[in-house]
Protein backbone atom coordinates (compact mmCIF):
# COMPACT_ATOMS: atom_id res chain seq x y z
CA UNK A 1 0.00 0.00 0.00
CA UNK A 2 2.87 2.36 0.66
CA UNK A 3 3.88 2.39 -3.02
CA UNK A 4 0.29 3.10 -4.04
CA UNK A 5 0.18 6.06 -1.68
CA UNK A 6 3.40 7.36 -3.23
CA UNK A 7 1.57 7.28 -6.57
CA UNK A 8 -1.49 9.06 -5.16
CA UNK A 9 -0.79 12.45 -6.87
CA UNK A 10 -0.54 10.72 -10.25
CA UNK A 11 -3.63 8.60 -9.57
CA UNK A 12 -5.64 11.60 -8.38
CA UNK A 13 -4.61 13.60 -11.45
CA UNK A 14 -5.91 10.78 -13.65
CA UNK A 15 -9.17 10.47 -11.72
CA UNK A 16 -8.19 6.95 -10.63
CA UNK A 17 -9.64 5.55 -7.41
CA UNK A 18 -8.21 2.56 -5.55
CA UNK A 19 -10.61 0.23 -3.75
CA UNK A 20 -9.25 -2.84 -1.98
CA UNK A 21 -11.11 -5.89 -0.74
CA UNK A 22 -9.28 -7.91 1.90
CA UNK A 23 -9.97 -11.07 3.86
CA UNK A 24 -8.67 -9.20 6.91
CA UNK A 25 -11.01 -8.08 9.67
CA UNK A 26 -12.14 -4.45 9.84
CA UNK A 27 -9.84 -3.95 12.85
CA UNK A 28 -6.84 -5.31 10.93
CA UNK A 29 -7.66 -3.11 7.95
CA UNK A 30 -7.91 -0.06 10.20
CA UNK A 31 -4.47 -0.87 11.62
CA UNK A 32 -2.99 -1.32 8.15
CA UNK A 33 -4.50 1.99 6.98
CA UNK A 34 -2.83 3.73 9.89
CA UNK A 35 0.48 1.87 9.48
CA UNK A 36 0.77 2.65 5.76
CA UNK A 37 -0.99 6.02 5.75
CA UNK A 38 -3.40 4.60 3.17
CA UNK A 39 -6.16 6.82 1.86
CA UNK A 40 -7.66 4.19 -0.45
CA UNK A 41 -11.06 2.72 0.29
CA UNK A 42 -10.33 -0.60 2.03
CA UNK A 43 -13.19 -3.08 2.44
CA UNK A 44 -13.26 -6.13 4.71
CA UNK A 45 -14.39 -9.54 3.44
CA UNK A 46 -13.34 -11.90 6.26
CA UNK A 47 -15.99 -14.49 5.33
CA UNK A 48 -14.96 -14.32 1.63
CA UNK A 49 -18.50 -13.43 0.49
CA UNK A 50 -17.34 -10.90 -2.13
CA UNK A 51 -14.33 -13.05 -3.00
CA UNK A 52 -16.60 -16.02 -3.71
CA UNK A 53 -19.11 -13.91 -5.67
CA UNK A 54 -16.31 -12.79 -8.00
CA UNK A 55 -14.97 -16.34 -8.40
CA UNK A 56 -11.71 -15.46 -6.67
CA UNK A 57 -11.74 -18.03 -3.87
CA UNK A 58 -8.55 -20.11 -3.87
CA UNK A 59 -9.26 -23.43 -2.17
CA UNK A 60 -5.61 -24.50 -2.57
CA UNK A 61 -4.43 -22.13 0.14
CA UNK A 62 -5.57 -22.19 3.74
CA UNK A 63 -5.48 -18.93 5.62
CA UNK A 64 -3.20 -18.61 8.63
CA UNK A 65 -6.38 -17.46 10.40
CA UNK A 66 -8.03 -20.84 9.77
CA UNK A 67 -10.25 -19.87 6.83
CA UNK A 68 -10.45 -22.83 4.44
CA UNK A 69 -9.44 -20.67 1.48
CA UNK A 70 -7.74 -17.42 0.55
CA UNK A 71 -8.62 -14.87 -2.12
CA UNK A 72 -6.76 -15.06 -5.41
CA UNK A 73 -4.81 -11.78 -5.52
CA UNK A 74 -6.45 -9.89 -8.37
CA UNK A 75 -6.32 -6.35 -9.70
CA UNK A 76 -9.13 -5.05 -11.91
CA UNK A 77 -9.06 -1.83 -13.89
CA UNK A 78 -12.67 -0.75 -14.27
CA UNK A 79 -13.71 2.24 -16.36
CA UNK A 80 -16.30 4.88 -15.46
CA UNK A 81 -19.04 2.78 -17.10
CA UNK A 82 -18.21 -0.22 -14.88
CA UNK A 83 -16.54 -2.23 -17.66
CA UNK A 84 -13.51 -4.29 -16.66
CA UNK A 85 -10.70 -3.20 -18.99
CA UNK A 86 -7.74 -5.12 -17.52
CA UNK A 87 -7.14 -7.96 -15.04
CA UNK A 88 -3.96 -9.12 -13.31
CA UNK A 89 -3.95 -12.25 -11.12
CA UNK A 90 -1.54 -14.43 -9.18
CA UNK A 91 -2.18 -17.95 -7.91
CA UNK A 92 0.36 -17.23 -5.14
CA UNK A 93 -1.51 -15.51 -2.33
CA UNK A 94 1.67 -13.65 -1.34
CA UNK A 95 2.16 -11.95 -4.72
CA UNK A 96 0.26 -8.77 -5.54
CA UNK A 97 0.15 -6.70 -8.70
CA UNK A 98 3.16 -4.44 -8.99
CA UNK A 99 2.17 -0.76 -9.13
CA UNK A 100 4.44 -0.11 -12.13
CA UNK A 101 2.71 -2.91 -14.07
CA UNK A 102 -0.72 -1.51 -13.21
CA UNK A 103 0.31 2.05 -14.08
CA UNK A 104 1.60 0.80 -17.46
CA UNK A 105 -1.77 -0.84 -18.11
CA UNK A 106 -3.58 2.36 -17.11
CA UNK A 107 -1.49 4.37 -19.56
CA UNK A 108 -2.62 2.07 -22.40
CA UNK A 109 -6.34 2.50 -21.71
Amino acid sequence: MRRWEELRPELDAGGIEIITVSSDSPADIKGNRHKHGAKATMLADPELVVTTAYGLRNEKNISPKGIAALPIPTTFLVDAQGIVRWVDQSEDYQIRSQPDRVMAAISKL
